[in-house]
């Protein structure tokens, strides 16, 4: 068995659900696909999918197992990359559509280093926020922040960045510091409407207990709500509410004592996933693959700062962000 391959079939499968799909994505047939999954499978003694009429799901250890061998493939596959392409200079112009919050306080302050490094390339940076919106098909290859389905795109998973809830030390001092998620119900809140147009006013959080994990669900509200998260931010430093945020977006804030995290002892869940888009035909652009292994060395740095340890990963989507409600909190009244 040619076990790297079996390995990369298998996070294919796992990132598109099905192993047809893994298939299509590698090249290669089905038949090739399941016959090293399986080979896999067995060689570790382990199931890594539950197998339904719906498709694939991972299961405990198959998650396990794809945390563990996801960065090890993609440093793999990026030295293999380098050695080949090392001696091509990028130049030409890259058209990057990327989520403006996150691109312009977490990439936008290295893109200088990146331009000393490849000085004959041009980034066309366009404000995307989904990636079927019209402005993305005029774009190389996205940065975007939260859950998409690929379509035509080729994905490529960057780490997930944590979060953390903040407010102005002023804040805590009128309302009282938080010493568990559920006294957040009592606090004024500024929440987030995503792409879909949901309002996450569901948070989730959960820490390791005595009798097991505790997971916390807790519903929250707020006078004022917004699809920017700049909007948010400067009404959280103005005093006005509690917000989560990421250490990779804030930094400034963070470390300034300006925004004040609490609940340290709880993990945030439903971080949204970070990811790179790009065309098929795009695949051995030399322009993509340094703007690539830019973009995963600068977020695995950024997803170290402030956290212990792994962020929460979940197992897909979470099931609040399925079906057509305006509000994620809509999801514990159908559970």
């Amino acid at each position: 068995m040619d076990k790297l391959k079996a390995i990369q079939y298998f996070l294919a499968a796992a990132q598109a659900g099905s192993l047809s799909a893994a298939a299509r994505q590698q090249g290669v047939t089905l038949q090739a696909v399941s016959k090293l999954v399986s080979a896999l499978e067995a060689q570790l003694g382990a199931r890594l999918f539950e197998r339904d009429a719906r498709g694939l799901k991972l299961t405990t250890d198959g998650l396990q197992y794809a945390e563990a061998c996801g960065p090890l493939v993609a440093q793999l596959q990026a030295a293999e990359e380098g050695l080949r392409h090392g001696r091509q200079r990028p130049q030409g112009t890259l058209v990057v559509g990327a989520t403006p919050f996150f691109f312009q306080h977490a990439i936008t302050p290295v893109l200088p280093a990146f331009h000393a490094d490849y000085p004959d390339l041009t980034l066309d940076v366009r404000a995307v926020v989904h990636v079927d919106e019209p402005a993305a098909r005029d774009c190389d290859v996205l940065v975007l922040h939260g859950w998409f389905d690929a379509g035509d795109w080729v994905r490529r998973d960057l780490p997930v960045l944590p979060q953390v809830t903040v407010a102005t030390g002023a804040y805590w001092k009128r309302h009282g510091i938080p010493r568990h998620p559920g006294e957040l119900s009592e606090h004024n809140c500024l929440c987030y409407r995503n792409p879909y147009g949901k309002l996450l006013d569901l948070w989730r959080y959960r820490r390791a207990g005595q009798q097991g994990e505790e997971v916390e669900q807790v519903v929250v509200s707020g006078w004022c709500s917004s699809n920017h998260r700049d909007h948010l931010v400067e009404l959280a430093l103005r005093d006005a509410g509690v917000m989560r945020v990421s250490h990779a977006t804030e930094q400034q804030a963070l470390a300034s004592g300006r925004l004040v995290p609490v609940l340290l002892d709880w993990e945030l869940m439903d971080a949204p996933p970070l990811a790179i888009y790009f065309r098929p035909e795009q695949r051995r652009s030399s322009r993509l693959r340094v703007l690539a292994e830019f973009l995963t060395v600068r977020c695995a740095e950024l997803a170290q700062l402030g956290s212990s340890g792994p962020a929460w990963r979940g197992d897909g989507r979470p099931a609040w962000h399925h079906g057509s409600a305006r509000r994620a909190s809509s999801w514990l009244a159908h559970r």
